[in-house]
């Protein structure tokens, strides 16, 4: 394979193209998932809005954005392939001094990381 078309080969795309192999997405994740095809997604990697009032996003109400998160989580495993994987990154969401339920996700979690920041 020449330079060239290991240089194609590693394009990353910013919207849904059925011959990239990577996509990334800055924007309105619910746009791009309705582009896509069901199963279409060896790996989905999102990092969603975490609700939490930080200085970079706008606390909302808490039951209007676990119903968000759930229509996303749907349309996250509606594209994700049979064999797929999903990494999603979620913050501990505190409401009324307890830790608010993350929302549903009707799939097995493999895998549980945790940071503590001091």
């Amino acid at each position: 394979m020449g330079a060239i078309e290991r240089q194609q080969s590693q394009t990353i795309a910013s919207n849904y193209q059925t011959d990239a192999p990577v996509v990334l997405f800055p924007d309105d994740c619910l746009r791009l998932l309705g582009q896509m095809p069901d199963g279409s997604a060896r790996l989905v990697v999102t990092s969603p809005p975490y609700n939490l009032g930080k200085s970079y996003e706008r606390k909302g109400d808490l039951d209007k954005y676990l119903a968000w998160q759930d229509l996303v989580i749907g349309e996250c495993i509606r594209v994700l392939h049979p064999e797929g994987s999903i990494c999603w990154q979620v913050g501990n969401y505190v409401h009324n001094g307890e830790i608010a339920s993350r929302p549903s996700m009707p799939l097995d979690a493999k895998q549980k990381l945790v940071a503590k920041y001091e």
